[in-house]
C-alpha cells in the first residue's frame, strides 16, 4: 500500500507562478482531448494498459506539436486514470457488484460477471453489444449472454450520460525524468530544497523551493494554489507495514457523536460530535444570512447598497477558509481516535511509540460496517445536515490505512439493523422500538430480556457476530436481512414453549431474565381457552404460520403490573 503526501512550496514571484500555470495549461489541453476520445466504448480495451493508450493517440496524431512528448504521455497516462477512476465510481455508486451478487445465484456465473467487471476490453466489449469470453471461467453461451446482457443494462444506467472533462487547468502528472531535486545553501547558512520542474523553454525549468526538507522521488504531481500563489507537490511514499496482529478482533460502529465505538463498548474522538455539529449550525445560520443578502440584492439590482453587498458580504474566501480549517480539525480528531483503535490507547502518534508495539496489543481484525448505500435524508433537518459533513468514507479510508500499517486485516459486513437487534443471544429481538435516542432497551414483549445499555455499543456487538454468519452477507437486502432475523426469533420462540426450565442467564448489564415453566409464558398462566394471536416481530407483515404462544389481555396486563411492582422494590 502507498501513501500520497503533500509538500507545500513558498509563494513563488509573478514570472515563475505565469510559467508553470503556462506549462499545466499545455499539460490541460492535451489531457482533455485525450479523455473526449476514451468516451468510445470501443477503445476501452486500451484502458487495461496506459502504454496501449498511448501508442494509439500518437498513430491517430492526437498529440500537439512543440510541447516536450514526455510531458503528453504522462497527459496520456492521466487521461487514462482519470476514465478508470470514473467508470469504478460510477460501479460504486450504482452498486453493481451487489446486484450482480443477488441477481445470480450460481458462483460460475457470479465469477464471469465480476470478471468481466475487472476487464475494461470486456466492459467495452459489453457496452458494443458483444459478448466476452473469459478463459478462466467455463459456462454455456447462453449463460453468458445472458449475463452479458444484464451487465449492458446495469453498466448503462450507472454511467447515465456522464463522462469526465478537464475545466480548470490545475494540476499535471510528472516522472523522474521531468523534474529533478536539488539543495542548495541559503544567506543564513540553512539548506533549502528546490524541485525544478519542466517548463515551456526548451532546456530551462522552473525551480520551486518546498518550505521544509523531504524526500522527493518517484512520479510526483504539482498541483497550484491559486489563493496564496503557490504549488503543491504530491509525493507517494510505500508504507512500512508492522508485524501481523495477534489481538482479539474488534467491531466498530462508525457514529456522528463520536468517530466510532467498539465492540467493547469503548468510545473513540467524543471531541468529534460538538466540533461537526458546531460546523453545521455555523453554515446554517451563515448560509440563511446569505440567502437574505442574496434576495436584498435581487430586489434591488444595480442600486449602491447592492454593490456594496456583493463586495464585502457575499464573498466566498472567509467561508471556504472556515470550512478548511473545520474539516481539518474533524480530521484530526477521527485520525487520532482510529490510531488509538489499532495502536492502542492514548497511541495517537505511531513514530513516537508512545505504547509498546506488540502483536498482541492491536486487534487482528477490525469489523466496519458497510455504508456504501447510506444516501438520502433524514427525517431530522439537524441530522441531516450533520450527515452531510460527516466525512464516513475518510474515516473507512483511514481505518483501511492504519490496519495495513498495524499488520491488522479489515472486513466489511452487513449494517442492516444492528442497532435494533437485541445483541442476547438467548433474545434476538428486532423492533425499532428497541432503540430510542442513544439508548437501547429490549421491548421483547414474549419474555422478560430487558437488556440495557448504549446503541453504539449493541451496533458493534451486532457487527462483530455478523462476521461469521453464514446467512448475513454484505450485499444481501436489508428486507431480507430483516426476515432471517425475524425467522431466528420465531425459532427461539418455539423452544420455549412447554419446556419445564429456560434459563436466560445474565445479560451484560447485569439484568437476568425470567425462566418459562409448564404452562407458562412471559404474560402469565396458560388461560384455559387457548388462543391465537397475530404475533408481531419487530414491525411488517406478521408471518403466516400463527404464534403457539397463547397471549390473554387480561393475564398480560396483570402480569405486566406485578413486573412493574417487583421492580419498584
Amino acid at each position: 500500500m502507498k501513501r500520497t503526501v503533500r509538500l507545500a512550496t513558498l509563494p513563488l514571484n509573478k514570472g515563475k507562478y505565469g510559467e508553470l500555470c503556462l506549462v499545466i495549461g499545455h499539460y490541460s489541453d492535451a489531457k482533455r482531448v485525450f479523455v473526449a476520445h476514451l468516451r468510445q466504448a470501443s477503445l476501452w480495451g486500451l484502458l487495461d494498459r496506459s502504454k496501449s493508450f498511448r501508442d494509439y493517440a500518437k498513430a491517430r496524431g492526437l498529440y500537439p506539436e512543440g510541447i516536450n512528448v514526455h510531458l503528453i504521455d504522462q497527459a496520456a497516462f492521466d487521461a487514462v486514470d482519470t476514465c478508470i477512476r470514473h467508470i469504478e465510481s460510477c460501479f460504486a455508486i450504482g452498486d453493481i457488484k451487489a446486484k450482480i451478487w443477488r441477481r445470480f445465484t450460481d458462483e460460475n456465473e457470479r465469477h464471469y460477471a465480476y470478471a468481466c467487471l475487472a476487464r475494461y476490453s470486456a466492459i467495452g466489449q459489453i457496452m458494443g453489444g458483444g459478448i466476452p469470453e473469459i478463459p478462466t471461467v467455463a459456462i454455456p453461451p447462453d449463460a453468458r449472454a445472458k449475463i452479458a446482457s444484464y451487465l449492458h443494462r446495469v453498466i448503462r444506467d450507472a454511467l447515465g450520460s456522464s463522462w469526465p472533462t478537464v475545466v480548470k487547468a490545475r494540476s499535471m502528472s510528472l516522472d523522474s525524468s521531468l523534474y529533478s531535486v536539488v539543495d542548495n545553501e541559503t544567506a543564513k547558512g540553512k539548506t533549502r530544497r528546490y524541485v525544478k520542474v519542466i517548463s515551456s523553454t526548451h532546456h530551462k525549468r522552473i525551480s520551486l523551493p518546498l518550505s521544509g526538507i523531504s524526500r522527493v522521488s518517484g512520479n510526483i504531481r504539482v498541483v497550484l494554489d491559486e489563493e496564496h500563489r503557490r504549488a503543491f507537490i504530491h509525493v507517494i511514499y510505500d508504507l512500512a507495514r508492522l508485524p501481523k496482529a495477534t489481538g482479539p478482533a474488534v467491531a466498530l460502529d462508525w457514529g456522528i457523536t463520536e468517530v466510532c465505538t467498539d465492540s467493547s463498548g469503548v468510545h473513540h474522538g467524543k471531541e468529534y460530535g460538538p466540533a461537526l455539529r458546531s460546523m453545521a449550525e455555523r453554515r446554517n445560520k451563515t448560509g440563511k444570512a446569505r440567502n437574505r443578502l442574496h434576495a436584498l440584492s435581487k430586489r434591488d439590482a444595480g442600486s449602491r447598497r447592492t454593490k456594496h453587498i456583493a463586495r464585502n458580504n457575499l464573498g466566498t474566501k472567509k467561508q471556504q477558509a472556515r470550512t478548511r480549517r473545520a474539516r481539518a480539525q474533524l480530521k484530526t480528531i477521527s485520525g487520532a481516535a482510529i490510531k488509538e483503535v489499532v495502536y492502542g490507547e492514548g497511541n495517537r502518534t505511531r513514530a513516537k511509540k508512545r505504547v509498546p508495539q506488540l502483536p498482541s496489543q492491536r486487534p487482528r481484525e477490525i469489523i466496519i460496517e458497510d455504508l456504501s448505500r447510506l444516501q438520502g435524508k433524514a427525517r431530522s433537518k439537524n441530522i441531516s445536515r450533520l450527515c452531510s459533513s460527516w466525512a464516513r468514507n475518510e474515516n473507512q479510508e483511514r481505518i483501511t490505512v492504519h490496519a495495513y500499517v498495524g499488520g491488522s486485516g479489515i472486513k466489511t459486513v452487513n449494517a442492516a439493523y444492528s442497532s435494533q437487534t437485541c445483541p442476547d443471544p438467548t433474545c434476538g429481538y428486532v423492533h425499532s422500538g428497541n432503540r430510542h435516542g442513544d439508548v437501547f432497551h429490549c421491548r421483547n414483549p414474549y419474555w422478560d430480556c430487558n437488556w440495557q445499555g448504549d446503541v453504539d455499543h449493541v451496533a458493534a456487538m451486532n457487527l462483530l457476530n455478523r462476521i461469521e454468519d453464514r446467512e448475513i452477507n454484505r450485499f444481501t437486502p436489508y428486507r431480507e436481512v430483516k426476515k432471517i432475523l425475524d425467522e431466528r426469533f420465531l425459532r427461539r420462540l418455539e423452544s420455549r414453549v412447554g419446556a419445564r426450565i429456560v434459563p436466560l442467564g445474565t445479560t451484560g448489564n447485569g439484568v437476568r431474565g425470567t425462566c418459562v415453566e409448564d404452562g407458562a409464558t412471559a404474560h402469565g398462566r396458560t388461560p384455559s381457552i387457548l388462543r391465537q394471536p397475530k404475533l408481531d416481530v419487530g414491525g411488517g407483515q406478521p408471518p403466516t404460520r400463527p404464534s403457539s404462544v397463547p397471549v390473554d389481555g387480561a393475564e398480560h396486563s396483570k402480569a405486566a403490573g406485578e413486573r412493574r411492582q417487583k421492580r419498584c422494590i
